[in-house]
């Protein structure tokens, strides 16, 4: 069943999930990081550092960041990016008391942690479209999105950034995997993200 989203509600993003973003950016070689946040408005920058961690964020900061530093990155420079982002943030208090209360109901593999996936989404992104899981095997699934905010989606940088968080949760999980992207749509913010994975070793 697709949650309601309201059309007019603002997409909002949480500062922690911004400020992880932000380290990532400065943790890259100097030069790099400089153009990334050249490209950046300080004032953006600003506000991403100066929000307390669980306060969420209007998106204009983030997403003027996020596509400063996918024009320096390139597409296979922000999964990457965003793969290490992810890899770190499962360390953040309250997003791992979630995963971990997760794990004691249902036990722990890359399948239930896939599962998660749509929930624990939503404590870092909200009104940013309908995300669902659809079970394919035992080693294979479906994240769906469908209906992301156009205008923060048309350019492609949350294609990337969602499939370089999705492969983050594989690592995660302790399995080797790759995410490719099916009946992607720019103009109605929708896209398949089809997860596949294999016991590492």
């Amino acid at each position: 069943m697709w949650a309601a989203v309201s059309s007019a509600a603002p997409q909002r993003n949480r500062a922690s999930f911004a400020q992880a973003t932000l380290r990532e950016v400065e943790a890259l070689d100097p030069s790099v990081r400089d153009r990334i946040l050249a490209r950046t408005s300080p004032a953006s920058i600003a506000e991403i550092r100066g929000a307390l961690a669980v306060q969420w964020l209007r998106p204009e900061p983030y997403y003027d960041l996020l596509e400063a530093l996918r024009a320096e990155l390139g597409a296979p420079g922000t999964r990457a990016l965003f793969r290490r982002c992810m890899n770190r943030y499962f360390e953040n208090p309250m997003f791992r008391a979630v995963i971990d209360s997760f794990r004691r109901r249902v036990g722990f593999s890359a399948n239930s942690l896939i599962r998660f996936v749509p929930r624990g989404r939503e404590l870092i992104a909200e009104n940013a479209g309908r995300l669902v899981h659809v079970p394919l095997t035992e080693s294979q699934g479906i994240l769906r999105l469908r209906g992301y905010p156009v205008e923060h989606f048309r350019s492609g940088t949350i294609v990337e950034l969602l499939c370089g968080c999705w492969e983050g949760g594989l690592d995660f999980g302790g399995v080797d995997g790759k995410v490719e992207v099916e009946g992607l749509d720019l103009e109605r913010g929708d896209c398949d993200f089809v997860l596949s994975w294999k016991a590492r070793g």
